[in-house]
């Protein structure tokens, strides 16, 4: 029995997680709080709190945030109402907090109390340390969420910073040829409010990710299944207007929901898309997230419409340089002007700051890459065969919703990190696989990358059938920026920020269809540091890019 003062936080964190798995109040039956807790929009002095009831209807409660997790020591508290309209979620912004400083809190309805939830403020002044994870793409019917439960019982957590793809809008027989756990709620493809309330709420009924919200505040972006694959300001690639409707009131629902569940900020009238957020650390780095999907986002473009065809002595040949100046084109636009611009003011105000690290949040992998030739690995048949046919081209393929496929903002982007002189560490999602990535301009390094994978899988090697294909001695040998990479990876990052270097712990899910499945940090650790005081500060370490670490649980 510990009696330090970390031990009976543990203890009371611990029992806070057991109520929120139980779901049921001490009397047996069952809790209103059966989505748990959940805080995030982290400043300095205030934190957004957010709960939903479940079946008490329409009612009033208390919110009450407290120093201590006993919740003795009360320093805020307040009223808040779940109302029908907002699917009877509720949030709350609690102000006047001290920077830097661990919080507890706890809601009240219905005669029940809910679980415990912990957070912490941003600092200001001096900090020697920051620690945050890197999160994305968790599929609710393929694996387990281990993952979750793994970032809720890490010991030293500042925030988490979740990239999108927090469930996936897709219809159980879209996973026809894949294995599925469970069965997605509803069954088809979401389209209407009601259908993105359940699918969320599928997912926040469970108690690993209620647990990881419960562990510390969340800075959230969505990518594209929030709404639907590959979207856009106009469309999407998953969107049939034929059997899915009118595509500006499915985005309208698909929004209105993710700001009911998600602990952020509800929308500025007139401003539906405006996610983009930035947040100081002290006088140690600054967060920028931009918002990539559809405030500004061009349509992708696509091998089979986009290839022109050249006439030649040998028939009709594809005009890969044709498509490789359209990948670059100056028009073609992923976050828009008002948005580069603006990331570069809060690029020059972190270095004003005297902060030696900016981090930049992204939803989609930062560094170029082309597809390297598979073809000799190609099975004899099927739609994986003509891919496989495909990388004779040795282009971005399944990457051009990334920002290979919007080359010529990629480049405004990086001009700006070059005016601010700013120390950039790029935080990115969505491939299903994990990156290590030196990202270069024209004049040569100008960033580190660290990639997230999926938190459940599939991962991409397995939904492309890899095997023993050597996919990462091809892609690295291929492709400048890239680093490493590991198409059969599962898990998320954690990085330890200090003020002389970024490191990234890659923590992996062995089997995440299995609930007791091992936990390992496969790979440690990834340095950006300044190397002999040189301007060339972009650096990765080698001698343990892809070294096996034992399991740290499980």
């Amino acid at each position: 029995m510990s009696v330090s003062r970390r031990g009976v936080m543990r203890s009371a964190l611990a029992f806070g997680m057991m109520s929120a798995a139980t779901g049921v109040r001490a009397d047996g039956g069952a809790s209103v709080f059966q989505h748990g807790v959940a805080s995030g929009e982290p400043e300095a002095d205030s934190m957004l709190l957010w709960t939903r009831l479940t079946g008490a209807g329409e009612v009033s409660g208390r919110w009450r945030v407290a120093t201590d997790p006993r919740m003795r020591d009360v320093v805020a508290q307040g009223a808040f109402t779940a109302r029908a309209e907002r699917d009877f979620t509720a949030k709350v912004v609690v102000t006047d907090l001290e920077p830097g400083r661990e919080y507890w809190y706890q809601f009240r309805a219905a005669g029940q109390k809910s679980p415990v939830g912990r957070t912490r403020t941003l600092p200001t002044g001096h900090i020697d340390e920051l620690n945050i994870v890197s999160a994305c793409c968790a599929m609710y019917l393929i694996g387990y969420f281990q993952a979750y439960r793994e970032i809720a019982r890490l010991d030293k957590l500042d925030a988490v910073l979740f990239l999108g793809d927090y469930i996936y809008e897709y219809g159980a027989s879209h996973y026809e040829k894949l294995s599925t756990l469970r069965a997605p709620d509803p069954p088809h493809n979401t389209v209407t409010l009601d259908d993105y309330r359940r699918r969320i709420a599928q997912s926040r009924a469970e108690l690993d990710l209620q647990a990881a919200h419960a562990r510390a505040p969340w800075i959230c972006i969505w990518d594209d299944h929030e709404i639907a694959d590959d979207d856009w300001m106009h469309g999407a690639e998953g969107h049939n207007p034929t059997t899915d409707g009118d595509w500006e009131l499915r985005k309208a629902a698909a929004v209105r929901a993710w700001y009911e569940w998600m602990p952020v900020h509800d929308p500025v009238p007139g401003n539906p898309y405006g996610i983009a957020r930035s947040h100081s650390f002290g006088d140690l780095a600054t967060l920028i997230v931009p918002e990539d999907r559809l405030k500004a986002r061009h349509h992708r473009l696509r091998l089979p419409t986009d290839m022109d065809m050249l006439e030649t002595s040998e028939g009709r040949t594809p005009d890969i340089a044709g498509f490789r100046r359209k990948l670059a084109d100056p028009a073609r636009e992923m976050i828009g002007q008002d948005q580069v611009a603006w990331v570069g003011r809060e690029m020059h105000k972190s270095k004003a700051a005297g902060q030696p690290w900016v981090l930049f949040g992204s939803g989609t992998v930062m560094a170029y890459y082309d597809y390297p030739d598979l073809r000799r690995w190609a099975p004899a048949t099927g739609p994986l065969g003509k891919f496989y046919d495909a990388t004779r081209f040795e282009l971005p393929l399944l990457n051009l919703d990334s920002w290979s496929g919007y080359l010529a903002e990629r480049e405004q982007v990086f001009a700006e990190i070059r005016r601010a002189g700013v120390r950039t560490v790029v935080l990115s999602g969505d491939s299903h696989m994990a990156w290590v990535n030196r990202l270069h301009d024209r004049h040569g390094p100008v960033a580190l990358e660290v990639s997230s994978t999926t938190l459940t899988g599939p991962a991409l090697g397995d939904v492309l059938g890899l095997g023993d294909t050597p996919f990462h001695r091809l892609v690295v040998d291929r492709n400048r920026d890239v680093q490493w990479c590991d198409p059969a990876a599962i898990g998320f990052i954690v990085l330890k920020v200090t003020r002389e270097a970024v490191d990234a712990r890659f923590i992996a899910i062995a089997d995440p269809r299995s609930p007791a499945s091992r936990v390992g940090v496969t790979k440690q650790v990834v340095s950006a540091r300044q190397i002999d005081g040189s301007d060339n500060w972009v650096h990765v370490s080698p001698a343990d890019i892809g070294n096996s670490i034992p399991p740290i649980s499980g």
